[in-house]
Parts: C-alpha cells; sequence; structure tokens
C-alpha cells in the first residue's frame, strides 16, 4: 500500500488558495473595490453581531448540563461579550467611517472577543464538566463567522484563525492542564477539527473574493459600457440636431424650439423668426476655396451668438442661410427687433481673417412675427424666407 506523503494535504490546500486567488488590483481600482464593499461590509458585521447576541444567549440554557455549579459565572460572561458585541455595533453606526478606516483591526478583535467569551467559559468549567472539553465548538463558530460574514483578505482571516488556535491550545496546556498525556488524544481531536474548520474557511473565504472582485470588474465594465452607450446616444442625438459645422441647431431643433416658444407665449407677447442669406458668400467660396466658406461661416455663427440675447435662439438652416428666432414680451417689440437687425447686419459685415485675406459677406434679412403672420413654426420660417428674398430683390433694384 502506497503511503501519500506527508506534504500532500498542505499542497492541495495550496493550490486551492492559488486558483482561487485573483490577479491584485492596481492601487486606485483596489481602493474603488473597498469603497465599493464599505457599505456591504457595514451589514455584514451588524449580522454577524446580532448572531453572536443570539447565540451567546440561546445557548446559555446548555450551561446547566454542561457547567452545572458555573452557571452564574457563565451568565457574566455571556453578559460581557454580548454587552460588548452591542456596543461595537452600535460604535459601527455612529461611526462608519472610523471602522472602514480600521476594519481589519476591528474585524480581528471582534473575533478575538468572542474567543474569548468562549475560552472564559471553559475556563470556568470543571474537568468533569461537558464544557471543559465540548465547548471548544464555540471557538469552530467564531471561525465560521469570520470567514463566512466579513470581507476580510484571506491571509488576515487565516493569521486571525491560527491566533485562535493557538489560544486555545496554550488555555488547554496551562490552564486546563490538558499538558498531561491522559487528554492529549482530546487536545488532538479538537485541535483536528479547529483547523480543518480554518482550513476550509480560508479556501472558501479565497474562492468568495475572487468571484467578488470579478464580479466588481464586471460591474465596472458593464457601467462603463453603459456609459459609453449612454455618451454615444447623446452624441448622436446632439448630432442629428445641430449643424456639425457652426454647432448651431439645425433645422429640425430649431423647429421644435421654436413650436416650444409659440406655446408658451402669453398675451400680447409676439415671437419674431428672422431669416438671414450672406450675400458675397458664392464668390468668397469660387475665390477662396470651401475651406474659406467654411471658416467664413463658422466666424458668423459665433458671431451670431455673441449678438443675440440670452432668450433668442438661432440656428443654421443650411447653405449660407440662418434664422433666429427672438421672444419679445413687451410693448417695445418692435424696437427692439429693429435693433437686432441692425446688429446682426453689422456684425455680420465685419470682416473675416482667413490665411491674410480679409473675406467679407453681408446679411439680407427678412422677418415674420407670430400671431401677426402666423401661427406655427413652419409658417413663420416660410415667411420670413420670403419676407428675406424681397428684401434682396428690393437691394438689387437700388444697387440696380
Amino acid at each position: 500500500m502506497r503511503i501519500p506523503h506527508p506534504g500532500l494535504p498542505f499542497l492541495v490546500f495550496r493550490s486551492i488558495l492559488s486558483s482561487a486567488t485573483s490577479e491584485p488590483f492596481s492601487p486606485a481600482l483596489e481602493a474603488a473595490y473597498q469603497a465599493d464593499l464599505a457599505g456591504e461590509k457595514i451589514r455584514m458585521l451588524h449580522i454577524a453581531c446580532f448572531l453572536c447576541v443570539l447565540l451567546y444567549m440561546s445557548s446559555a440554557f446548555l450551561d446547566a448540563g454542561a457547567l452545572p455549579g458555573h452557571v452564574a459565572g457563565a451568565w457574566i460572561v455571556r453578559s460581557t461579550v454580548v454587552l460588548a458585541t452591542i456596543i461595537v455595533a452600535v460604535a459601527i453606526r455612529l461611526r462608519p467611517e472610523a471602522f472602514l478606516r480600521h476594519y481589519t483591526t476591528g474585524i480581528c478583535m471582534n473575533a478575538l472577543i468572542w474567543t474569548a467569551g468562549v475560552e472564559a467559559l471553559m475556563i470556568l468549567s470543571d474537568p468533569k464538566d461537558l464544557a471543559w472539553s465540548n465547548y471548544y465548538a464555540g471557538l469552530i463558530l467564531v471561525a465560521m463567522a469570520l470567514y463566512t460574514w466579513t470581507y476580510l483578505r484571506w491571509q488576515h482571516a487565516g493569521l486571525t484563525g491560527l491566533v485562535i488556535i493557538g489560544v486555545y491550545v496554550t488555555v488547554a496546556l496551562f490552564v486546563q492542564g490538558m499538558a498531561d498525556g491522559r487528554h492529549w488524544p482530546l487536545l488532538a481531536q479538537n485541535c483536528f477539527f479547529l483547523v480543518s474548520a480554518n482550513v476550509l474557511g480560508m479556501a472558501s473565504m479565497a474562492i468568495r473574493e475572487r468571484f467578488s472582485r470579478q464580479a466588481f470588474l464586471l460591474k465596472n465594465a458593464l457601467a462603463r459600457d453603459l456609459k459609453l452607450e449612454e455618451e454615444a446616444k447623446r452624441q448622436s442625438q446632439y448630432r442629428s440636431e445641430h449643424d456639425a459645422l457652426t454647432g448651431l441647431p439645425n433645422r429640425v431643433l430649431f423647429l421644435r424650439r421654436l413650436d416650444e416658444l409659440l406655446a408658451a407665449r402669453q398675451g400680447a407677447a409676439t415671437v419674431a423668426v428672422l431669416f438671414l442669406d450672406l450675400d458675397g458668400f458664392k464668390p468668397v467660396n469660387d475665390s477662396h476655396g470651401h475651406a474659406a466658406g467654411d471658416h467664413v461661416l463658422a466666424v458668423i455663427a459665433e458671431r451670431l451668438r455673441g449678438t443675440i440675447r440670452a432668450s433668442d435662439l438661432a440656428a443654421r438652416l443650411g447653405g449660407d442661410e440662418f434664422v433666429v428666432a427672438v421672444p419679445l414680451a413687451d410693448a417695445n417689440g418692435e424696437l427692439v427687433l429693429r435693433r437686432l437687425r441692425a446688429a446682426l447686419r453689422a456684425a455680420i459685415a465685419e470682416p473675416v481673417e482667413f490665411k491674410g485675406h480679409q473675406l467679407r459677406v453681408s446679411a439680407s434679412i427678412g422677418s415674420a412675427l407670430c400671431p401677426h403672420d402666423a401661427g406655427s413654426a413652419a409658417q413663420l420660417v416660410d415667411l420670413a424666407d420670403q419676407a428675406m428674398y424681397e428684401s434682396k430683390r428690393q437691394r438689387k433694384r437700388l444697387v440696380g
């Protein structure tokens, strides 16, 4: 019969941990992961504290049979551990940020408090009492809580579990008197179960941490994809409603916004639409190229933005045609409109610098008013367009 190598269990355990452990995160990603876990860390420890209180108090009925001569002392021990646990839970609720800053230390100290309670019950018992030999099982429950209800790194949890085992062995040898040979089988048996519980706990915690980190990465990737998709939709929506060259609203967005202005009009308020067509733009394109024409259009659009009021709306309909919606809420609307028309003509007439050339265009402007001329956005734009062409014909007649 082939005898297994004595180091085989360790090699198997190391293999499990290495397969369960994920690649380390960068410092920034690790900080984000820990921040994402913050709420869950607090919630899980509150659950662990509640279960501790419940188990410590509900298992008190065992004391009458397990350590009959020390029931009062056992109640003092249990009450002390329960009170300490409640204080910890309340402190975490009041100062969660401090708890999260010292999470590892706090969790390990909490586990050691629960361990101290179990050991104190065993110290109280007499060798003939069941508690003297059997209450070590409470340490297995502590180990289960350590590995199940916390988000320690498995290395830190394993070190804490090792301390718990060390405390048990120390108390058993030097306080309970198990150093004599008669109790070594019992000590070995209890240590076997304690060590096994910690080994299984570390392995399961390592696997859980790996899956937790993978889930975090997947959630981040999904959130990033959704953000990119939302940004793509926003960009697509923007491009569908704005002129690519000037950044001004296009015809679709302008008509919708104009309809909104018309719907919001109250009382005697009016809304004017100014239709602008650039005169002299074709010679600029023909003489200096389309790059020069595009530059002129972009500059004119910027001048429109700087000339109109915040409540007005400018748009490029296409080619060298622009349009402006002007809400007029008072009796001086005609004066405001006349001044705005003059300001627009002056701004457009300013020369545009392009590669050492002074490019000049002017504007023909037509207008239409709601409700005087029309009541819908499309009708107002059409009427303003017709008025612009009429203005252009009159200027040509005057020049001719």
